[in-house]
């Protein structure tokens, strides 16, 4: 697909990183497989992705947990 922030790229399958944060709490996950444009870096998740993503931060932060660092994989 073309990229709906720059419009001067398709997109191509690799993975990304994204941050998280609510109050003191903080998570980073890495390895999340996307689509992410060549030209601005956007990043697209499919939406079975998205959702196990935010269960597995919401899992940690129900935990206590402050700082997370994930992979995804």
């Amino acid at each position: 697909m073309i990229c709906v922030v720059c419009r001067e790229a398709y997109t191509q399958s690799s993975q990304t990183s994204i941050q998280f944060e609510r109050d003191e709490f903080r998570a980073i996950v890495h390895q999340i497989p996307a689509q992410v444009c060549p030209a601005c870096g956007e990043s697209y998740l499919e939406e079975s992705v998205t959702t196990d993503l935010l269960q597995r931060v919401q899992q940690s932060m129900a935990e206590g947990e402050i700082d997370v660092v994930l992979d995804y994989l």
